[in-house]
């Protein structure tokens, strides 16, 4: 990690560093949602009411996984700055604390599943025939949930470590095999059994075993983790780190799965339409997570040096390319929508009304783009509450209450409640904007208290 004068470093430095970031970070999270659009484009071949049934499954995937991002990047944020602190000992206890506490917390999920999937499937509106599909889908995504949060946990550990390419080599590794394993499984090709939904599902968590064992070797070959170490103290931080990202990410999903509804409840086309977009609109994503990610990596490492006004640099430069680059992409939902969905259904009911979602989905990308990278620098700084309050200002009060309006009230069309959605990012890149503006955004962080402390 450089530790020059923050004077020193121009911002095609910065710029640099935070590519080398941020590219295998957007390349992971790509190959990570490329699980889900393979399976999504597999059965958009068989029928609408399974692609329905693999969205909603998707959505409680989503919900379970909330609590493993709350674990990954309490333990990313810690590891990022002890690594910037050059405190290898507290490195290596938060590594293996959150290591301990993702398994805990996987096996805990992976209960939670098998026990709520049912009535979390009803809630969401599922019909008799969506929620057969939904079951048998979902048995066999928690039966192998420990290696999906495995994932998660390790390579946040890398990403902190400032290490991002590791994971995305994995994962390279990790979507080759579920190709080779969901095409046959899914058709009854080369021999095997016509699966179809099934089939998808199987393939994802064999693939997703195979990664996390092998994420899990690598780490502890690059001395990341030790399996020995264990700190109530660094638990403490990740916890207190991690809980507003968990609280974030519990009423992101919830906001998502009650809007979804109101999706739902127009025609199962537009909700498979609706499913299909947020997998294509997903893409868009990945550059402001990669930099976003990239931004609380980069940034807590230079909090932990004690560098706060590079800290700011990088922030700001992080906000910079992500936003711009998530325009960019944004642009071709516009021109090109037809094109998107065609990938991903067959199916002309679907993809009319997919064309309109990426339509609409054009418009928040910059605002969205913002969101991200600067909710990312706010992390790295500790202040993971603040991001938690942009959810629930945007998302609950702003979305939710829009979208029952127009579709409750005054029974306006599918287009309406999808306007919700850019209402949404707008207030939540106003909120974080308002914070990130203060002089004082990255004061008072758990870890640099901890670490003045020791």
């Amino acid at each position: 990690m450089d530790t020059a004068p923050a004077s020193e470093l121009t911002s095609k430095q910065m710029r640099s560093a935070i590519y080398a970031l941020a590219m295998p970070i957007v390349g992971t999270n790509l190959l990570l949602r490329g699980v889900g659009l393979v399976d999504t484009a597999l059965i958009g071949h068989i029928a609408a009411s399974s692609q329905a049934a693999v969205g909603m499954s998707q959505w409680i995937i989503s919900l379970m996984m909330a609590l493993m991002q709350g674990v990954a990047l309490g333990g990313t944020i810690a590891v990022a700055n002890y690594t910037g602190a050059r405190d290898e000992k507290n490195r290596l206890a938060s590594a293996d604390t959150v290591l301990w506490l993702g398994v805990a917390s996987s096996i805990f999920i992976t209960i939670f599943g098998l026990i709520f999937t049912r009535a979390i499937a009803l809630a969401m509106g599922a019909t008799p025939e969506l929620l057969k599909m939904v079951l048998s889908y979902m048995l066999i995504m928690n039966l192998f949930f420990l290696s999906k949060g495995m994932i998660q946990v390790v390579s946040g550990i890398f990403q902190g470590f400032g290490d991002t390419k590791t994971p995305f080599r994995v994962i390279v590794a990790v979507n080759i095999v579920h190709i080779i394993i969901a095409y046959p499984l899914t058709f009854g090709a080369f021999g095997f059994p016509r699966l179809e939904i099934l089939g998808v599902a199987i393939a994802s968590g064999l693939s997703e075993s195979m990664g996390a064992a092998f994420l899990i070797y690598l780490a502890y070959r690059k001395n990341l983790i030790r399996f020995r170490y264990y700190s109530k103290e660094r638990l403490k931080s990740i916890v207190t780190l991690g809980t507003p990202v968990f609280g974030e990410r519990v009423l992101t999903t919830i906001m998502q799965m009650v809007y979804t509804r109101m999706v739902l409840a127009t025609s199962v086309s537009a909700y498979a339409a609706h499913s299909i977009g947020i997998m294509i609109e997903a893409i868009s994503f990945l550059p402001g997570t990669g930099f976003s990610q990239a931004a609380t990596t980069l940034v807590g490492q230079q909090l932990g040096a004690q560098q706060p006004k590079r800290a700011r640099r990088y922030g700001n430069q992080a906000i910079v390319v992500g936003f711009t680059m998530m325009g960019i992409i944004g642009l071709s939902f516009w021109f090109f929508p037809k094109l998107w969905m065609m990938m991903f259904s067959n199916d002309s009911e679907v993809i009319r009304y997919g064309i309109i979602y990426c339509k609409v989905a054009a418009f928040i990308q910059v605002p969205m783009g913002l969101t991200m990278v600067l909710a990312g620098s706010l992390r790295g700084a500790g202040q993971t509450r603040w991001v938690m309050y942009s959810t629930l200002i945007g998302g609950w009060v702003f979305r939710i209450p829009f979208a029952y309006l127009v579709s409750s009230v005054w029974h306006l069309s599918i287009v309406y409640i999808w306007l919700a959605m850019p209402l949404d990012w707008v207030v939540r890149s106003a909120v974080l904007f308002f914070k990130y503006s203060d002089s004082r955004w990255h004061e008072n962080t758990t870890l640099r208290k901890k670490t003045r402390d020791e």
